[in-house]
């Protein structure tokens, strides 16, 4: 849990992993920006690690394909939804990567990985699958597909763009991210989401659990409330069921 600092979560959370006593379900709470979403996401890379050449497993710098994957916010096993403003992460993010690369700075990659994680927390929310048979995918996807091709060129594995071009790709990710957010960001989860995330957390996979992370949950309605309950109760084999909250008592 190198990337979740001053947490004493994460020395909790890594002796149950590390003992193999990780629930099949696990409620996050605290208040607002306080990194239970990070925790989250840290959780689904540790669980999936294959370890590296030393056999060390979970650590941030490891270079399996699943961790790989998890750090970029790309692994197929990460299922997110649920509302939350993401725009001002995006924006700070920018500005980090933008004044790093406009000096050069050591912590380049770093900055990085920042501003790519930061918009891959709302561009995986909206995952196809989830929002199948929504009239509004039509227009989100365009979006989508701008966002994706912009941060292609912020790939890690290649040398960062010169300075002009990467403050006009960020811009093009920030503009679109932000129309994502303010047009087609829910203020409650549909349930027809929870019933999609369900199903996806049922698919089998080959490296590592999928795990179905759902932030704010206590702004889901009543209905959504019942379904994700019979899922809680009858979990699918080989999956994890992360729900964060700034509001514990009205979970």
């Amino acid at each position: 849990f190198d990337n979740l600092l001053f947490q004493q979560t994460a020395t909790l959370i890594s002796s149950d992993i590390q003992n193999s006593r990780i629930p099949s379900s696990i409620l996050l709470s605290g208040p607002e920006y306080s990194g239970k979403l990070t925790c989250a996401l840290e959780i689904a890379r540790v669980i999936s690690c294959s370890g590296n050449e030393s056999g060390e497993k979970g650590n941030w710098f490891c270079n399996c394909p699943s961790c790989k994957k998890n750090r970029e916010l790309l692994s197929q096993n990460i299922i997110l939804t649920g509302p939350k403003i993401c725009s001002l992460e995006i924006l700070a993010a920018r500005q980090t990567l933008l004044s790093a690369g406009l000096n050069n700075s050591t912590y380049m990659d770093a900055a990085r990985f920042l501003f790519l994680r930061a918009v891959r927390k709302l561009t995986l929310r909206f995952n196809p699958f989830l929002w199948e048979g929504n009239k509004k995918l039509s227009k989100i996807a365009p979006l989508l597909e701008e966002i994706n091709d912009c941060m292609e060129e912020l790939n890690p594995s290649l040398p960062l763009v010169e300075n002009d071009r990467l403050d006009k790709i960020t811009s093009i990710i920030a503009e679109n991210s932000i129309k994502l957010e303010s047009s087609f960001l829910y203020d409650s989860i549909p349930i027809n989401q929870i019933r999609k995330a369900n199903s996806l957390a049922r698919l089998k996979t080959v490296d590592g659990k999928k795990v179905l992370i759902i932030e704010n949950a206590d702004r889901m309605n009543e209905s959504c409330r019942n379904a994700l309950l019979k899922i809680l109760e009858e979990p699918p084999e080989d999956s994890l069921f992360i729900l964060t909250t700034s509001r514990r008592g009205a979970v």
